[in-house]
């Protein structure tokens, strides 16, 4: 059996095939695509299926020897971005990436309308967002509302996939919480929300658990993939989670991190029950009644390459790190991650990043110090908030998850052990191992610890007390520029 891992990112379309023993036979990728003006940043959802077929050939060509196996096509990857489709299966506009902020006055409406509490306790999302479908349906009912009357399906970008490849209209759980006009605890549509955003009950997908087995493909799309006994497609889940169950931090007390452009943190809980008072994103988990939190904080590795960029004159990651490891940095300024704001846990509106503390002294090394600091800060307040249970530790992926100086300086803030997997391709493996699950080949994902693991580094917390009294300082500073309590 093979299994090609489709991960649909939002900089790049990547195709990963493995056997069922996991090992890696193949791997294929090719940049996203978009229009963008201004605010608005859209897609051609039917040339990003071209390029997934494409890359799966590519996958079935390197291995050559595809016709004598049965094949599994497992679809992760973003999740919020938005397509519609008019009767006949046709897009009525083009999709809407996740990226598109027109909607931030249908964002206000919302929330002003709803209410930021009783939304949170219905979609999981503490705070409404043009990232979220329901506010670009809000603005298309306000600026383009042609569009919605020829809509007679309301797709997200990994339900479209689904859909031209099998045929079926479906979404997967894990991905409807992004949607803000999903009920997370009754596992149903939010139908108020819908209404008030033009949508027709009738016009939503039927939802699917994750990992669940979709059928085979289409006999067309059949035709033009590599050689196979037959094709079958799973649906996968949300990429973070798919990540999580690829690098075996899908486990209770186990936080995984995500260093790459955003700073996800998420972490798999059981016996949850919701608190209002805690803002922490909440949605379904990969297998029946689990919950996951989740944090995606814009000011991560987002203010690193920032300040690489505009204060470092693009030097290259390998060459800072060279230099951080140079030189024994103290007293060092103290920066502030909120260059976008809103961060979670606190939502500030109004913050702005800063750099406090700083002397004729510094230099610019010592200031990037304090941002790479700033954001392992910002990672421990978020591990701090998720759950009141102890954290036993941290499992580290993505870009961020290169540097041994940064895993180290995490690892000493957040006083908690730091792995980092040498598996760069943790989504498409947990997509795989989804697959594996559904097909009989694996009883549960867990199994998949025993079949070709990735190599791992561990990063040991110091014990330096200098790291505690840095982060008390922190929420100091936090108390005194934006009133954090």
């Amino acid at each position: 059996m093979l299994v090609y891992a489709v991960d649909v990112g939002t900089t790049n379309l990547k195709v990963v095939l493995y056997s069922e023993t996991l090992e890696r036979l193949a791997i294929a990728s090719a940049p996203a695509r978009y229009s963008r003006d201004g605010e608005r940043v859209e897609f051609d959802p039917a040339l990003l299926f071209r390029t997934v077929l494409d890359l799966i050939n590519q996958c079935g060509s390197a291995y050559a020897n595809t016709a004598a196996h049965h094949a599994i096509i497992s679809v992760t990857g973003q999740a919020e971005s938005l397509v519609l489709l008019d009767r006949a299966g046709e897009p009525v506009r083009p999709g809407m990436s996740w990226l598109d902020d027109r909607a931030t006055a249908e964002a206000d409406e919302i929330g002003a309308v709803f209410g930021d509490g009783e939304a949170f306790a219905v979609t999981g999302q503490p705070h409404p967002s043009a990232t979220w479908p329901a506010a670009k349906l809000r603005w298309l009912r306000h600026h383009e509302p042609e569009t919605l009357d020829r809509t007679h399906s309301v797709l997200m970008i990994k339900d479209d996939l689904l859909r031209r490849l099998t045929g079926h209209a479906v979404g997967e759980i894990t991905t409807r919480g992004f949607t803000y006009f999903w009920n997370i605890r009754k596992a149903e549509y939010w139908h108020e929300m819908g209404d008030f955003c033009g949508i027709a009950p009738e016009a939503l997908p039927e939802v699917l658990p994750a990992g669940s087995d979709l059928g085979a493909v289409l006999p067309e799309v059949g035709e033009a993939l590599p050689p196979s006994r037959g094709y079958r497609v799973n649906v996968g889940a949300l990429d973070h989670f798919c990540a999580m169950a690829g690098t075996g931090s899908y486990a209770p007390n186990v936080v995984s991190e995500s260093a790459g452009t955003v700073l996800s943190v998420s972490q798999l809980v059981r016996g949850w029950t919701f608190e209002p008072d805690r803002q922490v994103s909440f949605h379904s988990g990969l297998t029946d009644g689990d919950t996951v939190l989740f944090n995606g904080v814009d000011g991560g590795g987002a203010a690193l390459e920032w300040f690489r960029l505009q204060s470092l004159a693009g030097m290259r990651y390998g060459e800072l790190e060279r230099q951080l490891r140079a030189r024994k940095v103290s007293a060092a300024p103290m920066f502030m991650p909120y260059l976008t704001g809103v961060n979670p846990p606190d939502f500030f509106p109004n913050a702005k990043g800063a750099f406090v503390e700083l002397d004729l002294g510094h230099d610019r090394i010592d200031m990037a110090f304090a941002v790479e600091e700033g954001i392992a800060h910002l990672l421990r307040r978020n591990i701090d908030y998720l759950t009141t249970d102890r954290a036993n530790g941290i499992v580290s992926t993505g870009g961020g998850a290169a540097s041994t100086y940064w895993s180290q300086l995490k690892a000493d803030v957040c006083g908690l052990d730091l792995l980092v997997p040498d598996e760069q391709e943790a989504t498409c493996r947990g997509a795989a191992i989804l697959a594996l699950v559904a097909a009989g080949e694996l009883g549960r994902i867990a199994d998949a610890r025993h079949l070709h693991p990735p190599r791992t580094k561990l990063f040991q917390p110091s014990g330096d007390p200098a790291r505690e009294d840095r982060y008390r300082l922190f929420e100091q500073y936090l108390d005194r520029l934006y009133g954090a309590r």
